[in-house]
């Protein structure tokens, strides 16, 4: 993984602001969610029906899920999920979207959460 990648907004990575995401999870419309934190991070509180895959291991995503499938990757801050994207992107990945700040920004704006 590349330091740098964690500051870099890959092209194609659509920025999707709380409300957008929590309107997807109201209609059912929602592609996979992929909580990019640690394990610790995720067990504190995630969005539901989020699935933890900690930055490091696209490979998992990669082989588990084929490249048109719609994907919506999920940090504290959107940093490690821009990075989490470059990989997935990398892959042939193509329908990749990120919560633009984060599980911060999800908090700040008074979003549910579950597993707390």
């Amino acid at each position: 993984m590349n330091v740098f990648n964690l500051f870099r907004h890959p092209a194609g990575l659509k920025d999707l602001n709380p409300d957008e995401v929590e309107s997807l999870l109201r209609q059912n419309r929602m592609p996979l969610i992929f909580d990019v934190r640690t394990r610790g991070e995720f067990r504190s509180g995630h969005i539901a029906g989020a699935k933890n895959y900690p930055l490091g291991n696209e490979r998992s995503i990669i082989t588990a899920h084929d490249g048109d499938t719609g994907i919506i990757l999920i940090c504290k801050t959107g940093h490690r999920s821009q990075a989490a994207a470059i990989e997935l992107f990398k892959a042939g990945f193509t329908s990749v979207s990120h919560l633009k700040g984060g599980m911060n920004a999800w908090l700040r704006e008074g979003k549910p959460v579950t597993g707390r």
